[in-house]
């Protein structure tokens, strides 16, 4: 009954979403012969206060979207975090509108910074640490240098190094869970809104978009310890500002990341490699296209790496009609020498939509929640920061279940749905009582194969391991392993799997004590930060960090 129930209330929402998407599938094509795929544009609800110059960021399925302005140009010291189908309000201590954010190593975010007046005027010192677990804000001291319009890089060892500001003396400091902030040496003239990366173990370089008075810094790029190195290509094309993504979020190996540029010349668009300190173009089989299909011009800028699945996100914006672009880039055949090849996408957004960056989520799925007003027709694209949206999207790169389906459909589906429920409920109940052999002759040696497979091949690294991909490995079916696993090991399957995922984490964490704790994660096999960091405690009684640093 209870599954019945779940199944019909899940149609009722599958009929509810589908009523308020707009379908994609579409497939337009420019003069030149290229191609774009339409996606599916889903509005969400809207935000509880209308904001821009926000920060969004994505825990798993939970969007989190972190102060900015209002309309009238007005700080803001609130966030809001999706769930259950609404947006739920949590008070800031500060409202960090062109401050820094950097993610911990134990999942949560430090911010610092920002424009504590309206208009976007102003530094301040003020810093707090937002905890996505328990939606809660703790302060954390204050900054050695008050500061806006700055960037941040967490370090292997834990600490983040902060760097930037805007019409104000610039400098490097660092932070640590421990000693919190400490003041590093003077940047002059300094940076605003820079790419503050890792060249190697030893060296950390700074270059970005302006100087803190918004002046053109060219070619320069900046050492911590105060050399500079001039290159000639970032006198040719120009970075695009690091406000809305994490250094993380463009790296594609170690000491290896991508920037999107913009041509100082004209409106071409090109990807920028940065690998242990060397900068070059990213090699791609044909420049990523200037004009739309319509012929509008188009404004490259947000760039996110997917690094599970080897691709690149650049967002693009048709600057005079609004039309929203995204292009999905393989990057593999780079590290062979080869030449990175792509995929467009474009949404036909509605009416009010509003200029942001989309955070890219799983599935190829990307989130857009607020933004500021900007004045269609006019080219190029007039932002009005006295005027903000609450709007919410998101936006399907993958086919999904095409919009305008009739509610009896969907319920016509949900009574099927029952009764197959029942069928596979019933059989797998007879399967069972088949499969199992009494716990007497239970032949020992099988659950012996069953980790000898595991182990052997490392099954449990793959994220989306399932019984049945066990029970092909060794040639039986998937109702006879689970029964297996229950009766000899008290175990189930997931229990089983996890076990071994937190063990080859000690493993790394002992080992390469230089990784993030996102690829320690990723390189395990669970799927999450925060799924790796809640079974690690669950298993040992410390965090990841915690572990390491008693070792």
């Amino acid at each position: 009954m209870n599954r019945t129930i779940n199944i019909l209330a899940f149609a009722a929402l599958l009929a509810a979403g589908c009523s308020q998407a707009q379908p994609g599938g579409r497939v337009l094509t420019s003069e030149d012969g290229t191609q774009w795929q339409q996606m599916t544009v889903e509005q969400l609800p809207d935000l509880s206060t209308p904001r821009g110059s926000h920060r969004t960021l994505v825990f798993g399925e939970e969007v989190v979207v972190l102060g900015g302005h209002t309309d009238g140009f007005k700080p803001v010291e609130t966030a809001e975090y999706y769930a259950g189908g609404a947006w739920h309000t949590i008070r800031m201590l500060y409202t960090h509108e062109n401050g820094f954010a950097a993610p911990l190593q134990d999942g949560r975010i430090l911010l610092g910074g920002g424009s504590p007046e309206a208009f976007g005027i102003g530094q301040s010192w003020g810093a707090e640490i937002y905890d996505p677990g328990t939606h809660a804000f703790t302060a954390v001291g204050i900054m050695a240098v008050k500061r806006s319009m700055s960037s941040a890089l967490t370090m292997p060892d834990g600490s983040v190094v902060i760097v930037g500001n805007w019409r104000a003396p610039d400098s490097w400091e660092t932070w640590t869970p421990e000693g919190g902030f400490v003041p590093g040496g003077p940047l002059a003239p300094g940076w605003a809104e820079p790419h503050v990366l890792p060249a190697s173990r030893d060296d950390i370089i700074v270059f970005g978009p302006w100087d803190t008075m918004g002046g053109n810094p060219g070619g320069r790029v900046e050492h911590f310890g105060g050399a500079l190195e001039y290159i000639p290509l970032l006198e040719e094309w120009a970075p695009e500002q690091n406000y809305y993504v994490f250094p993380e979020d463009s790296r594609i190996a170690d000491y290896t990341y991508l920037v999107p540029l913009v041509s100082r010349s004209g409106p071409q668009a090109a990807i920028l490699k940065v690998a242990a300190g060397k900068f070059s173009l990213l090699e791609m089989e044909k420049p990523l296209p200037t004009l739309g299909p319509d012929g509008n011009l188009i404004g490259w800028s947000y760039l996110q790496v997917d690094r599970p699945a080897r691709l690149i996100w650049v967002q693009g914006l048709d600057v005079e009609t609004g039309r929203l672009y995204l292009a999905r880039i393989a990057y593999d055949a780079t590290f062979d020498g080869g030449k990175a090849a792509f995929t467009l996408y474009y949404a036909d957004v509605p009416e009010g939509f509003a200029s942001n960056c989309a955070k890219l989520m799983s599935g190829g799925r990307f989130v857009l929640a607020g933004g500021t007003n900007w004045k269609r027709g006019e080219v190029p694209v007039m932002v009005d920061n006295f005027k903000t949206s609450s709007e919410a999207y998101i936006l399907y790169t993958e086919p999904v279940v095409q919009a305008g389906v009739p509610l009896w459909t969907i319920v016509l589906l949900a009574v099927i749905l029952c009764g197959l429920v029942v069928w596979i409920i019933v059989r797998r109940r007879r399967e069972a009582t088949e499969a199992a052999p009494a716990e007497t002759v239970l032949p020992r040696n099988m659950m012996e194969q069953i980790t000898a497979v595991i182990e052997e091949k490392e099954l449990y690294r793959r994220k989306n391991l399932r019984i049945t991909d066990v029970a092909t490995e060794l040639a039986t079916n998937k109702t006879y392993v689970s029964v297996l696993l229950n009766n000899m090991s008290g175990e189930s399957f997931t229990q089983l799997i996890t076990r071994y995922r937190v063990r080859y984490a000690q493993k790394l964490l002992r080992e390469q004590p230089e990784m993030l704790l996102d690829e320690v994660a990723e390189e395990s096999g669970f799927s999450s930060r925060t799924t790796f960091f809640r079974n690690f405690k669950a298993l040992t009684g410390m965090t990841p960090l915690e572990w390491r640093n008693s070792r």
